[in-house]
């Protein structure tokens, strides 16, 4: 079986909603604001990727450690079974009050 390599790749506002990404390369690939609803990250590689902006709610397989590698922000949408403190991000809401004082 082979795995999807997506090293480097700019897919900025893609929609990869439900795709499965199992063991994927996705090291320096630029996801900003893409969509990956319900995706499958098991086993991807996420070390470098730029995730800013990006829509991962109800990502499946999706680890602190995988987020840790990956360059993310305030406006990320993460699974509901991350914590956002772990990373040291404000919640959603909170962030945007903070920028629009």
């Amino acid at each position: 079986m082979r795995t999807l390599d997506l090293h480097g790749a700019f897919v900025r506002r893609a929609d990869l909603s439900g795709a499965s990404l199992r063991g994927a390369n996705m090291i320096k690939v630029d996801a900003t604001n893409a969509i990956f609803r319900g995706a499958d990250f098991d086993g991807a590689l996420l070390d470098g990727a730029i995730l800013k902006g990006a829509d991962l709610t109800d990502a499946k397989n999706l680890t602190l450690d995988q987020l840790s590698r990956a360059i993310i922000d305030g406006k990320t949408a993460l699974p509901a079974y991350i914590d956002r403190h772990e990373l040291g991000l404000l919640p959603i809401d909170e962030s945007i009050k903070i920028r629009g004082q």
